[in-house]
């Protein structure tokens, strides 16, 4: 009898909560369903990473801006060091960057190859991202 697959984790890149996949797609009435039959904002996955970090990558800004007000933390790192405002600066866009800074998130955090996020978004050729953090952190 053949066995079933066993399931996919984080690390191979599947969302291993109803929370973290509702993040990564955007689906805000899940993840307020979620939220409200107690789920947790800020439970790490294999990957060392919360729901927000997904929906930060994905440039989900709604979610995002929710998931804040449900008590997200940004200052968590994934395995690799990367915060939710890395995640944004790197795969997002820049209403969701300006949404994790307004709240709060750390300009200055580096990674586990010791970039900032300005220097993720410039890596990943978002200059209008790093031009904004860069202000940002100037003020």
């Amino acid at each position: 009898m053949a066995r079933a697959p066993e399931p996919l984790t984080a690390r191979e890149g599947a969302a291993e909560t109803p929370l973290h996949s509702a993040a990564w797609s955007g689906d805000l009435k899940e993840a307020k369903a979620l939220v409200a039959s107690g789920a947790d904002v800020n439970y790490r996955d294999t990957a060392g990473e919360t729901p927000v970090h997904g929906a930060a990558g994905w440039g989900r800004a709604e979610m995002v801006a929710y998931l804040i007000s449900a008590g997200a933390r940004l200052d968590i790192p994934g395995t690799t060091g990367l915060t939710p405002l890395h995640w944004a600066a790197g795969w997002g866009n820049l209403e969701t960057v300006k949404i994790l800074v307004e709240a709060g998130a750390n300009l200055n955090v580096r990674n586990d190859f010791g970039q900032t996020a300005a220097e993720v978004a410039l890596e990943h050729r978002k200059a209008d991202i790093a031009a904004f953090l860069r202000s940002r952190n100037d003020a």
